[in-house]
C-alpha cells in the first residue's frame, strides 16, 4: 500500500475510534462548571444559510451546538463563559483577497443562525468580533481583545475551553490552537476540547472547483487532517460531548 494512503487510513481508524465523553465528566475535570468555556465560532448565517460561503454539511453541526449549549446553560454555566467568536468584516476587508466577500458587518450573513439566537442575546454572554480567520484579536463591545480576555481566565486557575462550529480547517482549527498555544506560552493550566459532532467544513469537488474557478476542498478529507493536526498539537479531540 502507498504510505501516503496508509497514513490516511491510519488517521480514520484513529479518529473513528476516539472516545465519546460526557458532559459530567468534562465539568468534574474542569473542576466546576464555572470554570468551562464555551467558544462558539463563526456559526453564523453567512456560512450556514445564505451567502457565497454558506454551506448545508457546515450547517450539520449547528442542531448539535444548540443542544449542548443548551444544557450547559440549563447546569449552570455561567453565561459570561459563553463566547461568540465571529466574522464581522468591513466592508473591504483584505482577506476578501483569499475568500469571497462574506459576513460583512450589519448584514445578514454576519447574523448568528436563529437557532442560537436566543444564547446570543443573554445579557452576559461575551461577543467578539474578528476580521480574521484568526480571532485572538478579535474585540468585544467594551474593546477588550480575546487574547486579554483569555489570559486574564488563564490567570483564575485550571480551565477548560470546549471549541464547536465552523469551518475545522479553517476558524476551528486556528481558534482552538489560538488558545492551545497561547496557554502553553502562559505555562497555564488549560484543557482545550473538541468534539467532532460540534465542528463542521464545507465540501467542494473538483468538478464543481473547476466550474466556479475556486480551488476544490473535500470536506472529510480536510476534517480528518485538520482535526489530526489539532491532536498533534495538544488539542483534545473527542467524538462527542453527550448531555449526560
Amino acid at each position: 500500500m502507498d504510505r501516503r494512503l496508509a497514513f490516511f487510513d491510519e488517521v480514520d481508524r484513529r479518529l473513528r475510534d476516539l472516545p465519546r465523553v460526557s458532559l459530567s465528566s468534562v465539568i468534574e475535570r474542569a473542576g466546576g462548571i464555572e470554570r468551562m468555556f464555551l467558544v462558539l465560532v463563526d456559526i453564523l448565517k453567512g456560512f450556514c444559510d445564505t451567502g457565497p460561503l454558506s454551506s448545508t454539511r457546515v450547517r450539520e453541526m449547528v442542531e448539535p451546538v444548540r443542544r449542548l449549549t443548551s444544557v450547559c446553560l440549563e447546569r449552570g454555566l455561567p453565561e459570561r463563559n459563553l463566547l461568540f467568536l465571529n466574522d464581522a468584516h468591513p466592508e473591504h476587508a483584505v482577506e476578501f483577497a483569499a475568500f469571497p466577500p462574506h459576513c460583512v458587518r450589519g448584514t445578514e450573513e454576519s447574523e448568528v443562525v436563529d437557532e442560537l439566537r436566543p444564547f446570543w442575546e443573554l445579557q452576559g454572554v461575551m461577543r467578539f468580533r474578528k476580521n480574521a480567520t484568526n480571532g485572538l484579536f478579535g474585540v468585544n463591545d467594551a474593546n477588550e481583545v480575546f487574547h486579554a480576555f483569555l489570559t486574564d481566565r488563564f490567570r483564575e486557575g485550571h480551565c477548560t475551553f470546549l471549541v464547536m462550529g465552523d469551518c475545522t480547517d479553517l476558524c476551528i482549527y486556528q481558534n482552538a490552537l489560538g488558545i492551545r498555544l497561547l496557554a502553553n506560552e502562559r505555562n497555564a493550566d488549560v484543557r482545550v476540547l473538541v468534539s467532532r459532532e460540534h465542528v463542521r467544513t464545507y465540501d467542494l469537488p473538483v468538478e464543481a472547483a473547476e466550474a466556479a474557478g475556486a480551488l476544490p476542498h473535500d470536506g472529510d478529507l480536510m476534517d480528518c487532517l485538520f482535526t489530526y493536526h489539532m491532536w498533534l498539537n495538544g488539542v483534545e479531540i473527542v467524538q462527542t460531548v453527550t448531555s449526560d
